[in-house]
């Protein structure tokens, strides 16, 4: 009886070990944002850095796509609840690999490949969008914007999503808008798709302000 309590003391201590070692950290502050992680089950890990003396905050992200039924990507993220605007002027780092590469501002219900999500998205090959997933796992749909818009803002007013695109300079028009439903806790935040599991694209965000409304 001795020897089984001792091994059952012994098997109790590792599983502790194991479980501390194994569970989830939860990401440190990086500048506005309260976490950073890569998003659905990508093959390459993304990363970003925040220079304050400039206010950049510079993303790495890969991933298939942000599309279809399921999105892969890197993701700094808030967690919000209301009604909030949020904007940044966004630039991607070289000619890049993909001509559909994306990068943009991201509301997402869960940090979680299949959720429910809509975002402002500036691709590489100029084309800006408001793109959307209504249900877990659905088709994601789309309202195309003005090319070149690489200044981009992102609003939530109940439920209504807002779109608002400018070149080089802060965007006052709606270039797109749709009615979405989303729960009272959300995730807001920026993103990076390379668009490609073997490639990692990084893009560089300033100007960036979050705002309650």
């Amino acid at each position: 009886m001795k020897l089984r309590s001792v091994i059952k003391a012994i098997i109790f201590a590792f599983s502790i070990i194991f479980l501390g070692t194994c569970a989830p950290k939860k990401s440190a502050g990086i500048g506005i944002f309260e976490g950073a992680n890569d998003v659905g089950n990508v093959k390459l890990t993304g990363n970003i850095v925040y220079d304050a003396s400039t206010k950049t905050y510079t993303i790495t992200g890969g991933g298939i796509n942000v599309w279809h039924t399921f999105d892969q990507f890197f993701y700094a993220w808030n967690s919000v609840k209301g009604d909030f605007s949020m904007s940044a002027k966004v630039a991607f780092e070289g000619k890049g690999v993909e001509s559909h590469r994306k990068i943009g501002i991201m509301i997402r219900e869960m940090l979680t490949g299949e959720s429910r999500t809509a975002h402002v998205t500036f691709h590489g090959d100029g084309l800006t969008s408001l793109q959307y997933r209504t249900e877990t796992g659905g088709i994601t749909k789309e309202v195309k914007g003005p090319p070149n818009g690489n200044y981009l803002y992102l609003e939530k007013v109940g439920n209504k999503i807002r779109m608002k695109t400018a070149t080089d300079t802060f965007p006052q028009e709606v270039t797109g808008e749709i009615e979405m439903e989303f729960p009272k806790n959300i995730y807001v935040g920026l993103y990076v798709c390379s668009r490609n599991t073997c490639v990692l694209e990084t893009a560089h965000f300033t100007n960036v302000e979050f705002k309650k409304l």
